[in-house]
């Protein structure tokens, strides 16, 4: 099935005056944000910067892969290659706090401008910004976002303003709308997440978030990991992926049809099990201790001279020596934590792997694929989110026939696309 770069190749020579800027445009600029470039990159075109790119050696490596293919077609597809770049802003720092930021503002047309966010990379600062990001309600970078945002829109006052991410960088894209002034809100069109990681209740139940949620829109693979870790109150569809779940994370593997993504039935079994279970561990280990040990961890990983996540993956003996080596330096409790951690994931996993989703109550929820019309996940943090209480609701109904829910299984609403 079709992908985002068979849509570069098809669509790529239409102009967003013939084809309005939609969710699959939106994506691949938020893969284009993680491109190797600097604040050089300014003034040029996205052409410019893959002819650059395609004949670097240091490049040659990701040639091979979606960002090489990725790189070779924008010469040809003026839609993206034409886009001009406006600024491109790199920050990588340990102190106050650990952040790994990058994003680019670009420009679509001569009222709009575009600010792409990006993930996480494989240095161990960004990691280590991930990991509070799954027991902290705010992190460093959302705030660093939020000011990016303010400094890009005062210097563009005349624009309109798209907000894209992909994983972390959506998170980063939503939580910066949700915590600029009122007028800036104004300002923007859409703010986008790819499998972004969600909220915690703190921030979304902010007054800023609030007031802007009905800008959000979150897109998740149905076999999605990153996006299950945390809650999704803003509006979230369900996208269809062909390939391994592990795979998923990437939305240049997402199924495109025409003009837009080609929606899922629901999330499938393996990641609503995973939901399940990483809701289990963010309950059974105390916010405070679950810090002491990421903090250990990642000096850890400081002191063995491990900087970058390939050290441990690049070479599978050789990383599991040293990713061993790390962990046995630990103190002894916080090491029985960290086992556990994953033991109790996993474990957690396994067991509820065909149960509940398959036999009694559960096999009546709805598997949907637009949480506008029934819940995305079968359970949330906040037990005081509207989703639980419908959640309750349908479990008492004994027959899968009492639900009228009508799910758009083709493509996503064109209307609420051009929005």
């Amino acid at each position: 099935m079709a992908n985002s770069l068979d849509y570069l190749r098809w669509r790529g020579d239409l102009t967003f005056a013939e084809r309005p800027f939609n969710s699959v445009d939106a994506s691949l600029l938020a893969s284009l944000i993680y491109l190797p470039v600097d604040g050089s990159a300014a003034g040029h075109t996205l052409s410019e910067v893959a002819d650059r790119l395609r004949d670097l050696p240091s490049f040659q490596k990701q040639m091979h892969d979606e960002t090489g293919t990725e790189v070779l077609l924008l010469p040809k597809c003026s839609r993206l290659g034409d886009i001009e770049i406006l600024n491109w802003t790199n920050r990588m720092e340990k102190k106050p706090h650990p952040l790994q930021f990058t994003a680019g503002t670009f420009r679509l047309n001569e009222k709009t401008i575009l600010i792409s966010y990006r993930g996480t990379d494989s240095s161990m600062i960004g990691w280590n910004e991930d990991m509070n990001m799954n027991f902290m309600p705010e992190v460093y970078g959302q705030n660093v976002a939020a000011n990016y945002l303010n400094a890009i829109a005062k210097k563009y006052p005349n624009d309109r303003i798209y907000l894209v991410g992909h994983s972390k960088g959506g998170n980063f894209a939503q939580y910066a709308l949700s915590a600029v002034r009122p007028e800036l809100q104004n300002r923007i069109i859409k703010a986008l997440s790819f499998d972004g990681p969600g909220f915690f209740h703190k921030v979304y139940t902010s007054p800023g978030f609030e007031r802007t949620i009905k800008k959000m829109k979150t897109y998740l693979p149905e076999g999605s990991i990153i996006g299950t870790m945390l809650d999704h109150p803003e509006r979230t569809l369900i996208v269809k992926s062909i390939v391994p779940m592990k795979d998923q994370h990437d939305p240049r593997r997402w199924n495109v049809g025409r003009d837009s993504f080609v929606l899922a039935e629901g999330l499938t079994t393996g990641a609503r099990v995973l939901r399940h279970a990483l809701i289990h561990f963010n309950h059974s280990i105390p916010d405070a201790k679950r810090g002491e040990l990421f903090s250990a961890l990642f000096d850890a990983f400081e002191n063995s001279e491990i900087s970058d996540v390939n050290q441990l993956t690049a070479h599978k003996i050789l990383g599991t020596y040293r990713f061993s080596r790390v962990v046995m330096s630990l103190d002894p409790d916080l090491r029985q934590i960290f086992t556990s951690i994953f033991s109790d994931v996993w474990t957690t996993y396994r067991n509820n792997l065909n149960l509940p989703f398959v036999d009694g109550e559960f096999q009546y929820y709805p598997k949907s694929n637009d949480s506008s019309k029934a819940p995305i996940f079968f359970e949330f943090y906040d037990q005081s989110h509207p989703a639980v209480k419908l959640d309750k609701t349908l479990l008492k109904r004994k027959s899968a026939q009492d639900h009228k829910f009508k799910f758009g299984k083709n493509s996503e609403d064109k209307k609420d696309e051009q929005k």
